[in-house]
């Protein structure tokens, strides 16, 4: 049994399904229905593998995994955690009401659809291939089965709804706070370690051990005289009350939690993961304790060979293939250590989080032992909070093996929250459901077009946009290829270090730096940002200023479908326009490497010339000043130049990319501003630099500045509030034919205002607005539903189809 939808209805920040509800053709289903009014559920599809959830802080991430727990197991499902803002919520006798869940469940066992069937207490021989079941205020378990071309519905009773629940998966989280600890002591790990008589001074810790020995041996010349040892005695009492008969304070329990969690983390590992015998630690207690060094150091070593092969971490921990997690003794402990390529040892505590983290989930996962039968979900908010960008790459592979298992182990789906944009897994875009909060009672909604790579809800989750090839950021500067990309983060990078201004760099962490390709390919990648949708990000253009960049600003000049201009020309800068820059040995500026010192070319070449091609040192030697300047002719940029010198001193052998020679140069930059920080060439390209950053900037400010206009669906909704407060019960046609005049003036040149049109010219001839104006409009009702519908009627237009 897979889980393929959530249906959600008046939970925390989930409201109703507003834009379904204020959709002409959006089908009713009968779980919609509340004493005759339809207000359709949020429902989030699910992915039969792995689902990654992301959203806007606040969207209301985390209640879907609450949701999901509390609609499928039916516990704790309270009157405090209904919708605050839903018309429905009230504190009128009789009418308080429940949130309400639903669950459409796929790929049905036999004993699956038998046990549905004898709930719905249907007797004979039917074929299901999916059931939905809701948790509602009327009862607390319905189940539709699919009828005809429709449902029919099925009250279970409280006994049945009962026993149903053992059917359902099992709900399963992983532990994202809890880590390893750095020790542990040995009896303890075997489960022969209680917290009274033998063995209690084992069970405080290291820390708290080492303190009460101290606290003891200060006491020590209380016992010279009978007198001093009465009242040695005393303070000996004393000192052990602080730490076994002390009242445990809040931060003390939450820490003596803690422990005990990761002490069972610890015992998974070894144990289970591990496969170590509990009475192999016994004896290794017992050789440490009486002195059998060499006893111990032979058991060691085998739990150290038995942690490798179990665990076969490099397969997960690409960041370094040679490390180990290896365990060592000290006095009553077995403390944790990692080795890594360096071949040190550290503990947890001189390491990263994340690897101490990523190790915790890793063990979880190996230890991972269904309690029975059941299907079973996994659920995580954010497990991305300590790991890297890569460690998080790495947790991914830990969701498919959990979804995907390669040994006989069961699948469990994966649903996760998370924040980072490393999180998602770019080969399966599909998986991705992007939550967004609406104003009022709009509430939480799913992004059916998030697809589309320039959705406003998936930039504010992480900062990016998910593209067919890229991620695109909250401002976007697009550049013809990679090389330019890597010349303009490597300056930017550069100069943050010199501490300019940040007028005259760019904040690469605001600024998502995207590489088209080519120029040509500039027009259609503007178009997937900003031209299929009503939300658009700020879109900024570089280009070089040749045929093919000219070529590439006259497409956005003319603009995409019916000749409609998805960027202005304001947007756009050509290395041309940066006119307050001259480079003496050029006659115009083209291209981004023409913004080069002629010396750092030269240089840069040399580099790759001898790491890139091997070229020998005479032939290196060849590439100098008075070469490079004989090759630049007429319009030829720099690098046109350089590449003719690299084929000629190797007789056609060797030939230069543009992206090498930008590592090259930044590279080049770099030891410069370290060897000769006043360098003249160095200055002169910070110089040039500062320049196109700063024209960058100004243009990206234009930019940001346009998109944080007020929406036009903001206008429509602020014009269609002060109608209604002043016309509430009915209108006179005219007054609503000036409603709809005002509205249109608040239209521009968008795919969102054409949709809006469209919507106003079906009410016009619907409520027949044009004729009789003195007279009221009819079905008063129906037409301020129409109202709402044209405050949606841009997204509505984007859906993916029902």
């Amino acid at each position: 049994m897979n889980l393929k939808t959530v249906f959600i209805r008046f939970y925390k920040s989930f409201n109703f399904d507003y834009l379904r509800k204020y959709h002409k053709n959006a089908q009713r289903n009968p779980w919609e229905m509340i004493d005759g009014l339809w207000y359709p559920h949020v429902r989030i599809p699910i992915d039969g593998k792995v689902t990654t959830i992301v959203g806007a802080n606040e969207s209301g991430k985390s209640h879907l995994l609450s949701a999901i727990k509390k609609g499928i197991s039916g516990k704790d499902i309270n009157r405090e955690d209904f919708c605050r803002y839903s018309r429905f919520f009230t504190v009128e006798k009789g009418k308080l009401k429940l949130p309400e869940f639903g669950f459409e469940w796929v790929d049905l066992t036999e004993d699956d659809i038998a046990h549905v069937l004898r709930a719905c207490g249907i007797s004979q021989p039917t074929t299901i291939d999916r059931f939905l079941m809701f948790r509602t205020n009327r009862h607390p378990l319905i189940i539709y089965l699919p009828h005809d071309n429709g449902y029919a519905e099925h009250v279970i009773s409280s006994e049945l709804a009962s026993n149903f629940n053992e059917l359902l998966p099992r709900v399963i989280n992983i532990d994202a706070d809890i880590g390893l600890p750095d020790s542990v002591p040995i009896r303890d790990l075997a489960g022969d370690l209680s917290t009274t008589g033998e063995g209690i001074i084992e069970s405080l810790g290291r820390q708290k051990r080492a303190k009460a020995f101290e606290s003891l041996f200060r006491l020590k010349p209380h016992l010279a005289t009978p007198q001093l040892i009465a009242s040695g005695a005393e303070a000996i009492a004393s000192t052990m009350a602080e730490f076994f008969s002390a009242p445990e304070t809040p931060a003390e329990r939450q820490e003596r939690e803690k422990s005990q969690k990761e002490l069972e983390l610890a015992r998974k590992l070894i144990l289970k993961v591990s496969n170590i015998d509990p009475d192999a630690l016994l004896d290794l207690y017992n050789a440490l304790k009486n002195g059998k060094e060499g006893h111990a150091n032979g058991i060691i070593q085998k739990i150290n060979e038995h942690l490798s092969s179990s665990l076969n971490f490099p397969h997960w921990w690409v960041q370094d293939k040679d490390f180990r997690l290896i365990v060592s003794p000290r006095e009553f402990d077995l403390v944790f250590t990692i080795r890594d390529k360096t071949e040190t040892e550290y503990s947890f505590t001189e390491r990263s989080s994340g690897l101490k983290y990523f190790l915790s989930y890793y063990v979880q996962y190996c230890s991972h032992e269904p309690i029975d039968d059941r299907p079973e979900i996994l659920l995580m908010d954010e497990p991305d909070a300590y790991l890297s960008s890569q460690a998080q790459q790495d947790l991914l592979k830990i969701f498919q093996a959990f979804a995907t298992p390669e040994t006989n182990r069961k699948p469990v789906q994966v649903i996760y929250v998370t924040h980072s944009p490393f999180l998602i897994d770019k080969n399966h875009s599909q998986r991705i459901r992007v939550l967004e909060k609406g104003a009022a009672e709009e509430g939480t909604r799913v992004v059916k077009d998030a697809s589309k790579n320039h959705y406003e809800p998936l930039r504010s989750a992480f900062g990016a946009f998910v593209g067919e090839t890229t991620f695109i950021g909250n401002c976007n500067l697009m550049v013809e290829g990679q090389a330019d990309q890597i010349l303009i983060a490597g300056a930017a990078s550069h100069l943050l270090g010199r501490k300019v201004s940040i007028l005259e760099t760019l904040d690469l962490n605001h600024v998502t730096i995207v590489p088209a390709g080519s120029a040509s390919h500039i027009p259609y990648l503007v178009y997937l940002a900003r031209g299929r949708d009503i939300e658009r990000p700020a879109v900024i253009v570089l280009l070089d200023s040749d045929s093919s960049g000219n070529g590439a600003r006259k497409q956005l000049k003319r603009g995409g479908a019916h000749g409609k201009q998805i960027l202005k020309d304001d947007f756009v800068l050509q290395i041309h326009d940066l006119n307050e820059i001259t480079m003496p040995h050029l006659s115009s500026l083209v291209e981004i490497e023409d913004l080069i010192p002629l010396r750092v070319c030269i240089d840069s070449s040399k580099e790759y010339a001898r790491e890139i091609c091997g070229a020998d040192e005479e032939q290196i030697n060849q590439i100098t000043e008075e070469k490079i300047r004989s090759y630049l002719t007429g319009d030829k940029t720099i690098f046109d130049a350089i590449k003719e010198c690299v084929v000629e001193i190797s007789n056609g052998e060797y030939h230069i990319e543009k992206v090498g020679f930008a590592r090259t140069t930044i590279d080049l930059i770099s030891k410069l501003s370290k060897t000769n920080p006043q360098d003249e060439s160095l200055l002169l390209f910070e110089s040039n630099m500062k320049v196109l950053f700063k024209r960058l900037n100004e243009i990206r400010r234009r930019a940001e500045r346009e998109l944080a206009t007020t929406k036009i669906s903001q206008r429509v909704e602020r014009a269609k509030d002060s109608f209604l407060k002043d016309h509430p019960e009915t209108a006179k046609r005219e007054e609503a034919h000036v409603l709809l005049e005002e509205i249109e003036s608040a239209l521009d040149n968008t795919l969102e205002s054409d949709e809006i049109k469209i919507e106003l010219s079906k009410i016009r001839r619907d409520f027949q607005l044009e004729i009789d104006l003195t007279e009221q409009i009819a079905e008063y009702e129906d037409f301020k539903t129409a109202l709402e519908r044209v405050k949606y009627a841009g997204r509505i237009a984007t859906q993916v189809s029902e």
